[in-house]
């Protein structure tokens, strides 16, 4: 049973690590309008309450204070969570926009649907503002 278990961690790695190539996972910052997008400040999380990456956090420049707006989906489309956006600078826990980052805003996932732990996997995250879309992928470990 141990090894099997072994068997499906080294799996998952290898996927993740595909994945990481596949998809370009770097950290980005995109800019429409007047939004910028930081991109997720880690894209792998582990949420086991441990306080170290158990949320993934989205960081804006938003200096018109627009309403941001964010779900999180299975890669097959099913909707998981719906996430919005925060104002205090500092976030959950210490966690922090870039300096450079003057309005900052944050929206957050603590890898739940529903209040129920998400499976392990990789997940596509969609925040919208005003008429702009930001989208990619996260991947939950567990």
């Amino acid at each position: 049973m141990r090894q099997a278990k072994k068997a499906g961690r080294a799996a998952l790695i290898v996927f993740a690590a595909f994945a990481f190539a596949l998809f370009g996972l770097a950290l980005s910052r995109a800019q429409s309008g007047s939004i910028q997008f930081y991109g997720p400040l880690s894209r792998v999380i582990t949420p086991n309450g441990d306080g170290i990456n158990d949320r993934v956090f989205f960081c804006f420049e938003n200096p018109s204070d627009s309403g941001i707006s964010g779900k999180i989906y299975t890669l097959l489309g099913t909707e998981v969570a719906s996430i919005g956006a925060r104002t205090d600078r500092t976030g959950v826990a210490g966690v922090a926009c870039p300096a450079s980052v003057i309005r900052a805003q944050f929206a957050t996932w603590d890898g739940t649907a529903d209040n129920v732990r998400v499976r392990s996997g990789l997940y596509v995250y969609r925040i919208t503002s005003e008429d702009q879309v930001f989208s990619g992928t996260l991947l939950v470990v567990r």
